[in-house]
This record gives C-alpha cells, sequence and structure tokens, in this order.
C-alpha cells in the first residue's frame, strides 16, 4: 500500500474519531459533526481502497477531498467563533461550553486537513 493511501486511512479514521469525539462531550446536538466526520471519513477510506488499486484519478482526488474539508471546516470554525462571540455578548451563556468545544474540534479537523492537503501534494509532485 503506498504511502497517500496510509495517510487517507489515518485522516479517515481521525475524522471519524472526531464526529465521535463531538456527540460525547456535546451531545446529540453535534449530529452535524458526527455526520460531516463521518461522511467525510468514508470518502477518505474509498479514496484510499482507489489509490491501492492504482485507480488512475485516485490521487487527485485525495488532494482535492483534503483541501476541500480544509475549506468547509475553516468556515465552519470561523462562524463556530462568531457564534461564541455573540454568546458572550449575551447575558445568557448556556450553550456556550458546548460551541467552545465544538470550535476546538472544528479547528483540529481544519489543521489536520491542511497538513493532509501538504503532504499529500509533497509526496505527488516529489
Amino acid at each position: 500500500m503506498n504511502y497517500q493511501a496510509l495517510l487517507l486511512i489515518f485522516y479517515g479514521t481521525f475524522l471519524i474519531t472526531c464526529g465521535l469525539v463531538a456527540v460525547v462531550f456535546i451531545g446529540m446536538k453535534a449530529k452535524t459533526a458526527l455526520m460531516s466526520g463521518g461522511t467525510s471519513g468514508v470518502i477518505s477510506f474509498l479514496i484510499a481502497y482507489l489509490l491501492s488499486i492504482h485507480t488512475k484519478g485516485a490521487p487527485w482526488a485525495g488532494i482535492f477531498l483534503s483541501l476541500a474539508l480544509f475549506c468547509v471546516f475553516s468556515w465552519r470554525s470561523t462562524k463556530t467563533l462568531f457564534r461564541i462571540f455573540e454568546i458572550q455578548a449575551s447575558p445568557i451563556h448556556d450553550e456556550l461550553k458546548g460551541k467552545g468545544i465544538a470550535f476546538l474540534i472544528i479547528s483540529l479537523m481544519a489543521v489536520v486537513s491542511v497538513f493532509v492537503f501538504a503532504l499529500q501534494v509533497v509526496n505527488f509532485f516529489a
């Protein structure tokens, strides 16, 4: 199995784990994180499989997936941070803890996505 396939297996496992961790810490309000982490993880596994059988466009699919997820997770992280600022400005801070945990998890997913993207690009053009 090649390097990029192993990287995408790690990445898929990481994304699914992040979705599960969000549900454990936040509860079922984090179903979006569970769905996005689970779906993205399964897609990452699928691309890793396609890489292992040497499918022609699979390397580009892996690069595109990590770049697209970096964009999505960065956008979601920014939205969550702005929501945290709104909650802090209001007199009621009930959902602050859940939003804070969500912000950390989504931001971590964005950071790992950009590293996976960079590693794939370096490996592809090396």
